[in-house]
């Protein structure tokens, strides 16, 4: 996807990935965790864990597709490994609300489906949940419970009419709305850290 050269936003302005890694550069600490990278989101997908297709399309949506995506890789300082992904979405403002709410009435639908890995299916749901955050303009999180281990099936194989059981409490997300930037959160980033993002984004927004 395409970014916007403008280096801040309002009504039809976007904050992309040129800008946050002004605002976020990599080596910043926040909290015990450090900005590894930041770099454009490449895939269309939103998230290539799994997410419902619904949940998915309202990001996407020719209607208010993001003009620029963001993945910032995070990791407890001193650490090694995979680290955490945080990804920004760029829209106006009146999109990223549309957005938000498009989220909103799409999660009904993801109680129960399937994703599909290489050559295996394997089911998931969604359930809002009360956000573990209290910053930005709005935010909406839901829990991702997963099926017990090893309940896959091999490509080919008939996908179940009735969903069976899924396990609770399973893992959160959160999508956090400042101006016209939405920003996925895993459950393992800790509040201080979306207080600092959160804060940097309004005050380019602001300024």
């Amino acid at each position: 996807m395409g970014e916007n050269p403008l280096f801040g936003w309002g009504h039809g302005e976007t904050l992309g990935t040129a800008r946050i890694s002004e605002v976020v550069p990599p080596g910043t600490d926040v909290a015990g965790y450090r900005v590894v990278s930041v770099e454009p989101e490449l895939t269309d997908q939103p998230s290539p864990d799994g997410m419902c297709g619904a949940v998915s399309s309202a990001i996407t949506s020719p209607d208010h597709a993001p003009s620029a995506a963001t993945r910032l890789i995070l990791r407890p300082v001193g650490e090694t490994g995979q680290g955490e992904s945080v990804v920004s979405y760029s829209f106006s403002e009146d999109d990223a609300k549309s957005v938000m709410k498009s989220i909103r009435a799409a999660l009904p639908s993801c109680a129960h489906y399937n994703a599909w890995y290489a050559d295996l299916y394997t089911r998931h749901g969604l359930r809002p949940t009360r956000s573990p955050y209290r910053v930005g303009d709005e935010g909406i999180s839901y829990r991702r419970l997963d099926p017990p281990p090893g309940d896959v099936s091999s490509g080919g194989s008939p996908v179940p009419v009735v969903p069976g059981p899924l396990q609770e409490p399973g893992r959160m997300t959160t999508f956090v709305r400042t101006g016209g930037v939405i920003t996925r959160y895993p459950d393992a980033v800790p509040q201080a850290v979306v207080e600092d993002f959160t804060g940097r984004f309004r005050q380019v927004a602001s300024g």
